[in-house]
């Protein structure tokens, strides 16, 4: 665990009094295993998407996020990478990963902070401030072809955000509507 007099969260700050369910679960699992993973399932407006609460109040570490794949198979490679930040093996921005989701790489990119508010609520909630560093685990294609390759289908473009360029600047689609 870091020095609490570094991290704001609501569990160093003594703030857990009075939650909710959702809220009281959080604390317990960040307490338990290290993080939550909070999933947000596919609805009318867009793909769903899953992130970690806890990496830094934990280890130290930025939190994460991935995005259009099925609920439980986000979950199942979140958990790894925190296991593997558990582990003493940090995600970089840029990092290319082949130990999170098998058969295929992955790839770790910062999040701009604009993005925070309309995706990452409850971790704001958790951290009690923002900024607060997100990365984003980006997955390719079966062709091993990611978002930013030139012949990545559109599919898998529209699955997952670009949280690396601002909002403002991000391209048309569900992600570029978010509040």
């Amino acid at each position: 665990m870091i020095d609490p007099v570094s991290c704001s969260c609501v569990i160093c700050a003594d703030s857990s009094v009075g939650l909710d369910a959702f809220d009281q679960q959080t604390v317990t699992h960040v307490e338990r295993f290290g993080r939550s993973v909070v999933m947000v399932p596919e609805d009318e407006t867009g793909p769903g998407w899953a992130f970690t609460i806890g990496l830094h109040h934990s280890f130290g570490s930025p939190e994460v996020a991935m995005f259009g794949l099925d609920l439980d198979l986000m979950r199942a490679c979140l958990n790894t990478l925190a296991d593997a930040i558990a582990a003493g093996h940090p995600m970089l921005p840029g990092q290319e990963r082949d130990d999170v989701l098998e058969g295929f790489p992955v790839v770790i990119k910062p999040v701009h902070e604009s993005w925070y508010k309309p995706l990452f609520g409850a971790a704001l909630w958790f951290y009690r401030r923002q900024p607060l560093a997100f990365m984003e685990m980006v997955w390719p294609d079966r062709d091993g072809l990611f978002p930013w390759d030139e012949n990545c289908p559109s599919g898998v473009r529209e699955l997952q955000p670009s949280l690396w360029v601002s909002k403002s600047e991000h391209a048309p689609g569900p992600w570029a509507q978010l509040p």
